[in-house]
């Protein structure tokens, strides 16, 4: 029924989507990113006149999975969306600059990305940058061969503005524009004219779009996002650069080596291009942070895809025996670490999770077992069946990735809801507030606040709003602050093991 190639093919598709799916559903906002993007996502449908592109497809994702999915579940399959959408495009772009075998390698050297393990499965607006930015450069890489490239620059132009990143757009625009210029595969008349049309459609699109928004009261400031920039550069990207785009760093380099005697290749001076532009760039950004880094590893995925084909053994071996040991290793760290939570041995482990608030420490979970042992009995059967194969090396870093994160997540996704959501929290909350009263919040950080109203569907309201309930939170040196007289406690809303998730809740008088 099917050929080896097509059972290959299915196998890699099987392992795209063992990234993907799991972490996405199954668990709240967690506190930290997750959560705070959340609350900020959750506010702009309610308040926000100029949703992002991510808001959009949240809410798309979160609508039509509404029957099965909580919202929150649902809204955060957009980033799965946007991840699958940047593979695609990747693998597009690399099988047009190097051939039809460098697109499976590159899809998985970015799906190997230590970088975007955690970042791809929260909530997290950069993914619609990434997916837009992965669909723009698809266009430039493909537009010297064929003229349709230019919608794709256009469209993934606007979608780029569109998901709050103008300023990345216009540094891709002027990276295609240099090559019209400077690249000998770029200035031919037909590719300059799709060029030329693709850039003057993504300048209509974001103009008109803006216009929209701006007859909404929108001001161009913030369509353009203008404030995410500043003057003093830094180089924070280029300091965690080494692990946040592992493997695909190294294998880029080698690529880039290679290619050094024929720097106007497409293959060689497209991916360096936008790389070096985006890096400049991000060293002006205002708070960065490891999510606003995803399409730096665009262009390294590009080349590494290149680069695998041509390792040297030794290099190649070195790779896949790393990928071996690492997560061998960290799979055996996993299952220790599960043995003390279900079987509470070893007894200091145990009694570690316990101190660290871990619930449910001694109690057994059947199906946690099942699916952790299925993952690891998959894992080792792919080792030893994997063919040799110049892929084989980031094929078997990228299922070792996978396969780690798979059982994380089989093992230990619900202990970890219940330690970093605010489900639990709210539930207290909520059994001891009536449904119809609001709730008054003092020194509450306001991803605590927001996440503990959604989960508890009470109607929490700043300090002095009149409401009969006072929800209060201490703070790790300070402990908690005085209140009025009027207040009298009912009780501490603590979460076991952390020191900044402590909560008092006041009846008034």
């Amino acid at each position: 029924m099917f050929n080896n190639a097509a059972l290959a093919r299915i196998g890699l598709f099987l392992l795209c989507a063992l990234w993907v799916l799991p972490g996405l559903i199954g668990h709240t906002p967690w506190k930290g990113g997750d959560g705070e993007a959340f609350v900020r996502l959750w506010q702009s449908w309610h308040a926000d006149p100029a949703p992002s592109l991510y808001g959009w497809v949240a809410a798309g994702t979160a609508w039509l999975t509404s029957p099965v999915l909580a919202l929150h579940d649902g809204a955060r399959l957009a980033s799965g969306l946007f991840i699958a959408a940047a593979l695609f495009f990747t693998a597009r772009a690399a099988r047009a600059l190097y051939g039809s075998d460098a697109g499976w390698p590159a899809a998985l050297a970015l799906l190997g990305c230590l970088g975007l393990l955690v970042r791809g499965h929260e909530f997290n607006a950069y993914t619609a940058q990434f997916a837009a930015a992965a669909l723009l450069i698809h266009g430039l890489a493909v537009i010297p061969t064929d003229a349709r490239g230019g919608w794709a620059v256009a469209i993934g132009g606007f979608l780029l503005t569109f998901a709050g990143a103008a300023a990345e757009t216009a540094v891709l625009l002027l990276v295609g524009l240099g090559l019209a210029a400077g690249a000998p595969a770029w200035r031919m008349p037909a590719t300059r004219r799709a060029l030329a049309l693709g850039v003057a459609g993504a300048v209509l699109l974001v103009t008109a779009w803006g216009a929209a928004w701006a007859a909404q009261g929108v001001p161009w400031s913030r369509t353009l996002e203008s404030a995410r920039w500043a003057a003093a550069p830094h180089a924070y990207f280029l300091g965690i650069l080494g692990w946040f785009a592992w493997p695909a760093w190294p294998l880029a380099a080698w690529a880039a080596y290679r290619g050094r005697a024929h720097p106007s290749e497409p293959g060689f001076i497209l991916p360096l291009s936008v790389f070096a532009a985006m890096l400049a760039l991000y060293a002006f950004a205002v708070d960065p942070g490891e999510e606003q880094g995803l399409i730096l590893l665009l262009p390294l995925a590009l080349l590494a895809g290149a680069g695998v084909s041509t390792l040297r053994r030794g290099a190649a071996n070195a790779l896949l025996w790393f990928g071996v040991m690492l997560f061998g290793f960290l799979a055996l760290v996993l299952w220790v670490y599960w043995s003390a939570h279900d079987l509470e041995a070893p007894a200091r482990v145990a009694a570690r999770l316990t101190r660290l608030g871990m619930t449910g420490v001694g109690a057994l979970r059947p199906w946690a077992l099942i699916l952790g042992g299925l993952a690891t009995v998959v894992w080792i059967v792919f080792l030893l069946r994997v063919r040799r194969t110049p892929m084989r090396p980031i094929l078997v870093w990228t299922a070792g990735l996978t396969f780690v994160w798979v059982l994380l997540m089989a093992l230990f996704q619900g202990p970890l809801d219940q330690r970093l959501g605010y489900a639990g929290l709210a539930a207290e909350v909520a059994r001891r507030v009536p449904a119809n009263a609001c709730v008054e919040t003092y020194a509450v950080r306001s991803q605590a606040g927001l996440l503990l109203a959604y989960h508890s569907g009470r109607d929490f309201r700043p300090a002095d709003a009149g409401c009969d309930w006072l929800l209060v939170q201490a703070r790790r040196k300070s402990g908690l602050p005085a209140v009025a007289p009027e207040w009298v406690k009912q009780a501490d809303i603590i979460r076991p093991g952390d020191r900044d998730d402590r909560f008092a809740l006041y009846v008034r008088r």
